[in-house]
């Protein structure tokens, strides 16, 4: 009787799901149409206009019935998926207050961590004592994991054919929204707040069967936050294996309101690592997905013993001036205005019609400092890595600077379509859609591969070092230093 109520509470708990009509619904699309074909330089880099006017026509067939607000926003979610674009998607971040909470917020959420390794589902932290850390979840709901992987992979954001990067972000516990706690939902109906699971514990090597209450997302983060005792999260760390090894995370490069002095950091671990001598780097990115180039840069600078040239990929625009009809719907304005009407002095047609920064061929000149890290220099990659720690990573490869260790990047050769941004908000549904502005020549992009930059050394991900608790790259670093 007790489990019944609980059920029945939590049932009255789910907010009534708004309901939008067609003829709205068809109006949003037309906004949001013109906006990608009219602004995003990069729509057609992936795939051909045939395909993309395709998955337009799809979108719109399926806005045009009256829908709920989840059911919207995974169509359109879809959409935008397929332009293959990692920086084209309705923002988890910029959406309204009140589709957070009908969306989003719902109990409706798995009570654990997991990480993905061969389309297996791995416990890594857990808030619900039924299951625990290290277990495999075989199926949920009566689906196998395997299954709901490729059935929500192709709503997840990534650049080109970059599968291991949309893997990385289906993982939750890493961001405070996780695709697999918004789309598992929608695309797999969670009934009366509860998933059966199917669970193989590696100890016993037994199969059972559990049945689990689904949580609130945000409530499960921190019951787990402060169960494992987990540390606030630092942008930047610089510590010692050993007295020959330090190791210097960095987990994130952004910077817009200028208030993070990432030279002081570089500097202060630099005179660290010279005054204890230090003989081994090892310099770990692997959950940095990105962020001001220009801090990157910097840090490139402590351990180039020559000058280094780099040719910024991120130079055309699809328009200079935007659709005056599409203005008002631009709710970053106060700081994209500049983009809003561009002289043509500054630029010059390519021989696609689009727009490309006069002397963007220019490459841009990163002197050495004078004094600089050395010794073993390794540099751990992932998937997570793309828009300036790609470029990170692909500059310390090109220019020698590191021993790659761990898994291929996430963003792609071709050149990422980010740097400036309107935010459009679609007025009837209230939903949020990123438009990037600035991307690559599509015919200088149309002659670069499809992928992430490999790694010098490929770590593949270990299940038995996950459950060990085991880092596998950090593990490989250290055969590698013993063996220098």
């Amino acid at each position: 009787m007790k489990k019944l109520l609980i059920l029945l509470l939590l049932s009255q708990s789910i907010l009534a799901q708004t309901i939008l009509k067609a003829e709205a619904l068809q109006n949003d699309f037309e906004i949001l149409r013109r906006s990608y074909e009219q602004m995003h330089p990069g729509l057609y880099k992936y795939q051909s206009k045939e395909t993309i006017d395709f998955a337009f026509e799809t979108c719109k067939k399926a806005l045009s019935k009256d829908q709920t607000l989840s059911e919207a926003y995974l169509h359109i979610h879809q959409l935008t998926a397929s332009f293959r674009c990692g920086h084209s998607y309705p923002n988890f971040f910029n959406q309204e207050g009140f589709l957070k909470k009908e969306v989003f917020e719902q109990k409706n959420a798995l009570p654990f961590h997991f990480k993905i390794i061969d389309d297996r589902m791995i416990v890594v932290r857990s808030a619900d004592s039924t299951i625990k850390k290290g277990v495999e979840i075989k199926s949920i709901n009566g689906n196998k994991v395997s299954k709901i992987i490729n059935i929500i992979l192709p709503v997840v954001r990534a650049d080109g054919s970059n599968d291991a990067k949309r893997k990385s972000l289906l993982e939750n516990g890493k961001e405070y929204f996780s695709y697999f706690d918004i789309f598992f939902p929608i695309f797999f109906q969670v009934k009366n707040n509860l998933f059966t699971l199917e669970v193989y514990d590696f100890d016993s090597k037994k199969r059972t069967k559990v049945n689990i209450l689904a949580v609130n997302h945000a409530e499960r983060d921190k019951v787990i936050q402060a169960k494992y005792q987990e540390p606030v999260y630092k942008k930047m760390t610089f510590s010692w294996l050993d007295n020959e090894t330090a190791v210097m995370t960095i987990n994130d490069f952004n910077n817009y309101n200028g208030k993070t002095d990432y030279n002081k950091f570089y500097l202060e671990s630099l005179q660290d690592y010279i005054q204890k001598k230090g003989k081994n780097l090892i310099i770990d990115v692997r959950k940095n997905e990105g962020g001001n180039s220009s801090e990157m840069f910097k840090l490139v600078q402590y351990f180039t013993e020559k000058p280094i040239e780099y040719v910024e990929l991120q130079n055309t625009w699809q328009m200079l001036k935007i659709d005056s009809t599409l203005k008002p719907y631009v709710t970053n304005s106060d700081w994209a205005k500049w983009w809003f009407n561009q002289s043509e002095k500054g630029f010059q047609k390519t021989s696609l019609g689009q727009w490309k920064s006069k002397g963007a061929e220019n490459p841009q000149i990163f002197k050495p400092n004078a004094e600089r890290f050395s010794g073993n220099i390794f540099l751990l990659s992932s998937a997570t890595n793309s828009s300036a720690t790609y470029m990170m990573v692909e500059t310390f490869k090109k220019h020698k600077l590191a021993t790659i260790v761990g898994q291929t990047t996430g963003g792609n050769q071709k050149g990422v379509t980010s740097s400036a941004f309107f935010f459009m908000l679609l007025p009837n549904s209230k939903i949020e859609v990123d438009v990037p502005l600035i991307g690559t020549d599509l015919a200088v992009a149309q002659n670069l591969p499809d992928a992430g930059i490999e790694p010098d050394v490929f770590v593949k991900p270990s299940i038995a070092d996950l459950i060990k608790g085991v880092d596998t790259e950090m593990k490989t670093v250290n055969e590698l230093i013993k063996r220098k």
